[in-house]
């Protein structure tokens, strides 16, 4: 990208929290902080003040397929940011104190979690669909497994899964391709190999489950996640999948949003969002609504559901929804984050990059009747599962469990 004067780097590692097992749930997020505690030649202050010299952002993130370090930089600061990157990954020392204070700062996370319904209504759901698997976990882990993490096991996890084998190193912005490769080398080239194998896990599609989870909370509102099973990252279906939820719940002028916010005023937000994994997909129907209001938001929510199973959707509604992805597309190809993410998820999911070009393509070819397909194979009865976070009775459970075929 010659035209701007900064990069975006990302250090994609192929390990997040489908890969723990249950009692060291949330120990891939804490790596990632203590990432940043010190180094054998940095403390975290010495660390701090370097990223902030650099005037960009250095962070990182901890996904359920895969953790990502990421710099924002100018472009003169790449060595810089790179050199940071080596120094984490080749020389952090997980000191016994540093692993306490991020213990503490996790739980605390967790806590807040708690108190925000929307997302403890996703998770929830995601506990329910992909119960007894690693999936189905929290990402920050769980208070008992957080607390038992040690130094030992750390360092036991971090050789498992942090080597070379397992990273992708993704950039954007104005930097010249050979160049970026011999920095990136001399930056990281001493990582060894990791101890496990990177593609112990890949093609095992994980069963998904119904059920209804309720969190019962005397609140002005009621927060709730409704899911269905949808393709994976690298299915065949999926350009049908994006699109069906761009026209479902995607947008102001969605089927859900129109329907049950602008036209029955029966909640303040309403929206879909398809969440597709290594092993598994989700297509999620999320908002919050008054308690009164809440069987009717359900009701209609699993009408609209049915309608796109039994009724063709219409050439221009389903325009409609191609356009406002090819929109999303083209203008995040704008932006050296998405860019650069883009990138590196192509490179871990699918071994190339896609171009601009396909994408949009394949997103033009999904036809009304796969989008009534993939619709009909998604929203089955007795094959949803919902989580509800709120004042809900017993008898409204009943009706739900009714209305879900459950």
């Amino acid at each position: 990208m010659p035209d701007v004067h900064s990069l975006t780097i990302g250090i994609l590692l192929e390990v997040g929290s489908r890969h723990e097992k249950a009692e060291e749930n949330g120990i891939a997020h804490c790596i990632e902080h203590l990432l940043f505690r010190g180094t054998s030649t940095r403390d975290a202050a010495t660390l701090a003040r370097m990223i902030d010299l650099a005037g960009g952002q250095l962070g990182a993130f901890t996904t359920r397929d895969y953790t990502c370090l990421f710099a924002a930089v100018l472009d003169d600061y790449r060595t810089f940011a790179l050199d940071i990157f080596g120094d984490l990954l080749l020389h952090s020392v997980f000191e016994d104190e540093s692993i306490k204070r991020e213990q503490e700062v996790i739980i605390q996370e967790l806590e807040a979690g708690d108190e925000r319904p929307e997302k403890l209504a996703q998770q929830l759901l995601k506990n329910i669909a992909w119960n007894n698997h690693p999936l189905g976990s929290n990402i920050y882990g769980n208070r008992d497994s957080v607390a038992c993490l040690n130094r030992n096991n750390i360092i036991d996890f971090y050789l498992d899964y942090y080597g070379a084998d397992r990273i992708i190193v993704a950039a954007a912005g104005n930097l010249e391709h050979e160049d970026f490769v011999a920095q990136t080398n001399d930056a990281l080239w001493a990582l060894p190999t990791s101890r496990v194998l990177h593609a112990e896990n890949r093609g095992n599609i994980v069963d998904f489950q119904a059920g209804l989870e309720v969190k019962k909370r005397d609140s002005a509102h009621i927060y709730f996640a409704l899911g269905a099973p949808a393709p994976h990252y690298t299915s065949e279906n999926r350009y049908s999948a994006y699109v069906l939820n761009s026209l479902l719940g995607a947008g102001m002028s969605s089927r859900l949003y129109r329907q049950i916010r602008d036209e029955r005023a029966l909640v303040y937000d309403i929206g879909s969002s398809y969440h597709p994994y290594c092993e598994a997909g989700m297509l999620l129907v999320e908002g919050f609504t008054t308690p009164p209001n809440f069987i009717p938001v359900l009701y209609h929510i699993v009408e609209t559901l049915q309608s796109l199973c039994t009724e063709s959707v219409s050439e221009e509604e389903i325009w409609r929804a191609k356009e406002r992805l090819r929109g999303e597309i083209l203008l995040g190809a704008e932006s050296s984050n998405s860019r650069m993410s883009q990138l590196s998820t192509q490179e871990l999911y699918f071994g190339r990059h896609i171009q601009l070009d396909e994408l949009v393509t394949e997103i033009r070819a999904v036809s009304t009747e796969s989008i009534t397909a993939m619709a009909s194979d998604i929203f089955q009865p007795g094959n949803i599962a919902l989580a509800a976070v709120g004042a809900i009775d017993e008898l409204e459970q009943d009706y739900v469990l009714s209305l879900l075929g459950l």
